[in-house]
């Protein structure tokens, strides 16, 4: 037997049939890459929207729980004399007048309002004679947004009751029992009380007197950065506890103050806090809105108003029973088209101190 010599068919793909697989080969790559991409797209898209989502109702928690407890600790209370400079600098650029008050004092109700917040408005620091670096301003575009602001006690502080005759005359300072002392830092914001009302002061010194007994000083000047301590006839303090003889107390009420940072945080600060004149942090990321919606209850002839975007004056203060909260938060990043979708949810709370307060507060202030 001797091998065939016959050839064998040795002949590749002819050019036409390498084109041809070539083309399906394009034509499926670029199939599974617009699939891939597609659903990177969804899976992007998704991610932010979550991210959003995730924004608003982190936001809405928080000032939902604060509403419900406005009010807390405070009762029949409406009179609440606080300096009209602290107001302007730090809750709201137009503060509700009340006639009886001496000029630069404002009556502070449970819920202050700050509808739609002017461009550039500076947001003021620890000091406010000393501008923060960077400039904090509130978000103003694309819309502009509002500043609320709550007033609640503080539970995890324990009330000091204090005799009459434990205040000064002038209401510059306060002597407590030497055991209470570790719980009180200069530089604290402090509510005194009575039968008279209550207001809001700026501790500035302690002194361990000899004895058994300390002293709490709240002076003017340069150590109350906030402005709350005035001197003379118009100091709080001296008025609420009637130059020393009324028994008051001594507790933390927490002014509690919302607003969007021109970065789109919601920001979260309170005064009243252990260990600082207030503390602040970011509740929620990329908010682009924050409206308030106040419906009141009815007037003395049974008339329920319309729902009001601002309390203007004392009855509309302490009338409000719900307040709605609108938020509009966007995506982190640009989607489609280079734009960035917006998301935006209501949420309506019952105040459910104020209709209490309402129906206990007196004919008319002191």
């Amino acid at each position: 037997m001797y091998p065939s010599s016959r050839p064998h068919n040795q002949a590749g793909f002819s050019v036409i049939e390498m084109m041809i697989a070539t083309a399906v080969m394009l034509i499926i790559s670029a199939a599974v890459v617009s699939l891939l991409t597609s659903s990177m797209s969804v899976a992007t898209a998704t991610y932010e929207l979550t991210d959003a989502t995730e924004s608003l109702r982190t936001a809405h928690e928080f000032i939902s729980r604060d509403i419900m407890t406005a009010g807390d600790g405070l009762k029949s209370l409406t009179f609440i004399p606080v300096s009209q400079t602290f107001v302007q600098n730090y809750l709201t650029r137009n503060p509700i007048v009340d006639p009886s008050m001496p000029a630069g004092v404002t009556n502070l109700g449970i819920l202050t309002t700050d509808n739609d917040i002017p461009a550039n408005t500076v947001v003021k620091g620890p000091d406010p004679a000393v501008a923060t670096v960077p400039v904090v301003t509130v978000r103003s575009s694309p819309v502009l947004t509002d500043r609320h602001t709550i007033l609640e006690i503080d539970a995890d502080f324990i009330p000091i009751s204090l005799p009459a005759g434990k205040i000064t005359a002038a209401g510059d300072a306060i002597t407590i029992a030497d055991v209470d002392l570790p719980k009180f830092t200069a530089g604290e914001v402090y509510f005194l009380t009575s039968s008279v009302g209550g207001t809001f002061g700026t501790l500035t010194s302690t002194t361990d007197t000899a004895g058994a007994n300390a002293t709490l000083t709240f002076a003017t000047g340069a150590t109350d950065k906030f402005g709350l301590n005035v001197s003379g006839a118009n100091n709080r303090f001296k008025v609420i506890s009637n130059s020393g003889a009324l028994v008051t107390s001594l507790l933390r009420m927490r002014i509690i103050h919302y607003y969007i940072d021109s970065d789109g945080r919601l920001m979260r600060r309170v005064f009243g806090v252990k260990g600082a004149g207030f503390r602040e942090s970011a509740i929620a990321e990329h908010i682009v809105s924050l409206q308030f919606l106040y419906s009141l209850g009815p007037d003395s002839t049974g008339v329920v108003a319309q729902p009001v975007n601002r309390l203007i004056d004392l009855g509309q203060q302490i009338s409000v029973r719900k307040v709605e909260v609108t938020i509009s938060a966007e995506t982190p990043h640009k989607l489609a088209k280079g734009l960035q979708p917006q998301l935006q949810s209501t949420m309506a709370t019952s105040v459910r101190n104020m209709q209490f307060r309402y129906a206990l507060q007196p004919t008319a202030n002191p």
